[in-house]
């Protein structure tokens, strides 16, 4: 399984994801992976991947073979997308209702950029089980896969006026905490930021460790604001 977050910043747009694949039955014991990859640069774009993963990478690189990353407007590749990805599911799948298709969710972040008006940041979902009819988040991070424990803490955390920098370090969180409370979740974390100016960029190892390490000294630091009183761990 996977949980990918989008989410939008008041400067840019975040796209993370986990690492890990399960092999089995969810519902039971399953085996895991830790090394899928999720998070792909699409020209300026990100893209999150979730769902069954070997057929996701098989429609991922059918639609890098063409041109539609270099679409300037993230409406139109969204489109796009969608059209190329019915017409191969349909190929593929042909006498299977979508809804009983596998499982495939590209979570789509960038730009719309029209005359005479500033960027604005967009994040679309496309989803195979609702025949790829694109989603678009506006006022809401979009999370797929597994979440429901990050659905909680963005209801309690998140605000649209969130910087870039501020927006990282909360979809890492959601994406450790989840993984803390469900197995399905976890591994090496990818996480990107997508500018107007600069497109998609990825996050260094380092730059990931260090805001993994002030995320758990804060965590610590509320643990101890409920053990003894106040945020440095005296007592009031």
């Amino acid at each position: 399984m996977s949980l990918i977050i989008g989410m939008k910043a008041n400067d840019g747009i975040v796209i993370a994801g986990d690492s890990r694949g399960t092999i089995g039955d969810p519902r039971g014991l399953t085996a895991i992976n830790d090394n899928h990859t999720k998070i792909f640069q699409f020209g300026k774009y990100g893209i999150g991947l979730a769902g069954a993963s070997e057929i996701g990478a098989v429609l991922f690189d059918e639609l890098r073979k063409t041109n539609i990353s270099k679409e300037p407007n993230i409406d139109t590749l969204v489109k796009g997308m969608a059209q190329i990805s019915v017409q191969l599911f349909t190929n593929w799948f042909r006498d299977i209702p979508p809804t009983a298709r596998p499982g495939i969710l590209f979570t789509i972040a960038g730009f719309r950029k029209e005359e005479s008006k500033s960027p604005e940041a967009m994040i679309y979902l496309l989803n195979s089980q609702m025949n790829f009819a694109p989603q678009l988040f506006k006022n809401m991070p979009c999370m797929s896969g597994i979440p429901q424990y990050a659905v909680y803490l963005v209801h309690r955390y998140y605000d649209s006026s969130i910087s870039l920098e501020r927006a990282k370090a909360l979809a890492v969180y959601l994406i450790t905490e989840t993984a803390s409370q469900d197995p399905k979740v976890g591994g090496p974390i990818k996480i990107a930021e997508i500018t107007a100016e600069n497109g998609y960029e990825e996050i260094t190892r380092d730059e990931l460790d260090k805001i993994k390490l002030k995320n758990k000294k804060l965590n610590e630091k509320l643990r101890q604001f409920f053990l003894k009183g106040d945020i440095d761990g005296t007592d009031t």
